[in-house]
């Protein structure tokens, strides 16, 4: 079962359109990603995954609020709360190694994955859109790195 339903799809295609990730993306482009998400909704509490886990994909918060349970001292130091718009877990993008992290929801939210096997369908069938997902994922991966290793309070995401 979708989280939208077919009437909704203008307001569905304006709401990926206002994710970072998704911003430099046409109508057209975003369209094409969306039949590509899986949408998940995890309730207060809810765990998303457990540290070690194996990843297969990221997450993109749609709405409401995650917070990261690291047990690496390098990330204890931060404030590890992932809210909308952020990503969750796009490490596994390029490898599928354990998560870094356990991720448990702090209210009910709602979150659309992007995995590894639909990613590459995407570098594949559509490289223009691919290349423009990548560019994004790889400034939030950057940005992160700044921050663990300037040893900055705020960390978006996991």
């Amino acid at each position: 079962m979708r989280f939208f339903s077919a009437d909704q799809n203008a307001q569905k295609i304006e709401m990926l359109k206002s994710i970072p990730i998704f911003h430099k993306l046409s109508h057209k482009e975003l369209l094409e990603i969306d039949e590509l998400l899986h949408e998940r909704v995890y309730e207060k509490d809810e765990v998303v995954f457990e540290e070690g886990d194996p990843g297969h994909g990221f997450f993109i918060i749609v709405s409401g609020k995650l917070r990261a349970l690291p047990k690496n001292e390098s990330f204890k130091t931060a404030t590890l709360e992932i809210g909308p718009g952020d990503l969750l877990g796009e490490l596994t993008m390029f490898d599928e190694g354990p998560r870094t992290a356990t991720v448990v929801a702090m209210e009910r939210t709602v979150a659309v994955g992007l995995f590894q096997s639909e990613f590459s369908i995407l570098l594949t069938q559509n490289k223009r859109i691919g290349v423009k997902v990548l560019e994004e994922i790889t400034r939030t991966l950057i940005r992160r790195l700044r921050q663990v290793l300037l040893h900055q309070k705020h960390l978006p995401s996991l």
